[in-house]
């Protein structure tokens, strides 16, 4: 192994094996204190930079904050708990373990991201949409504007993650806390306010302007662009929409809807 790779991955395993990292890890308020200034640092000057849509942080900030506060605090653990009582983790085969971490990795990626696919269309659909209005009932897109999530929605997305973990079996620690981190840079960065995205791109991933049309007011877009990570989803199963053809500018966002606000929080 060249010596730079080799000081660099023994770097690397002192940071993870950190006793202050650990300890922020295991505390929720620290982890999350730390990791949500660590978002705002990030994304807060990429969006003064390039915003697509001019929007005060201050008339939404306190709001929207709360509503990260109510999900991590209460909707995860609430899920989490349903979760804990309601399935016996049973592994995948045992031989899943002799492949690369990476793969295994790869591999839980494309599961748990084609069943959030298919449940985030479920949610669409007239029965469930009442657990889902909450996250599309704001009238703007930013960084922090997707954390609205409700019990109910959460508990239906979650599914494909939780079905899917024992393909990581066994790994470390940091492994489930990087794909936290992942999950919530994922949904931050599809709410982005930020106008990117690229044909090339988006034949594979998921981009912000791939999903402000998810988002927006209009009703022939309802349905569209559903995936989270990946865009072959909707293209395979017919909910693709071009963000080339789409002018951003003129598109509002929201619900179309009055409902109270419990209810929305309920998501009932």
């Amino acid at each position: 192994m060249p010596r730079g790779v080799e000081m660099l991955r023994s770097i690397l395993i002192r940071i993870v094996n950190s006793p202050v990292l650990i300890r922020i890890v295991d505390s929720p308020v620290l982890f999350f204190g730390t990791f949500f200034l660590f978002r705002a640092c990030l994304w807060i000057p990429i969006e003064r930079l390039w915003r697509a849509k001019s929007i005060s942080y201050r008339q939404v900030a306190t709001r929207d904050f709360a509503a990260q506060l109510f999900h991590v605090f209460f909707v995860v653990p609430v899920v989490v708990y349903m979760y804990d009582r309601l399935f016996a983790y049973s592994g995948f085969s045992k031989e899943i373990a002799k492949f690369p971490m990476l793969a295994r990795i790869a591999v839980y990626f494309l599961i748990s991201d084609f069943g959030y696919y298919w449940a985030h269309r479920l949610m669409h659909t007239r029965p469930f949409w009442r657990t889902h209005q909450w996250h599309h009932s704001p009238t703007y897109m930013y960084w922090l504007a997707g954390c609205r999530a409700t019990v109910p929605h959460q508990f239906l997305v979650t599914g494909s993650y939780v079905l899917a973990a024992p393909i990581l079996n066994p790994s470390r620690w940091w492994v489930y806390t990087m794909l936290v981190i992942f999950s919530y840079l994922d949904v931050d960065w599809m709410h982005l306010n930020v106008p990117w995205g690229g044909r090339v791109l988006e034949w594979f991933f998921v981009t912000p302007r791939f999903h402000h049309i998810h988002h927006s007011a209009d009703p022939k877009h309802y349905n569209a662009n559903m995936g989270n990570v990946f865009t072959f989803w909707d293209r395979l199963f017919g909910t693709f929409i071009d963000p080339a053809t789409i002018n951003e500018k003129e598109m509002a966002f929201g619900i179309n809807e009055s409902v109270s606000p419990v209810r929305l929080i309920a998501g009932l």
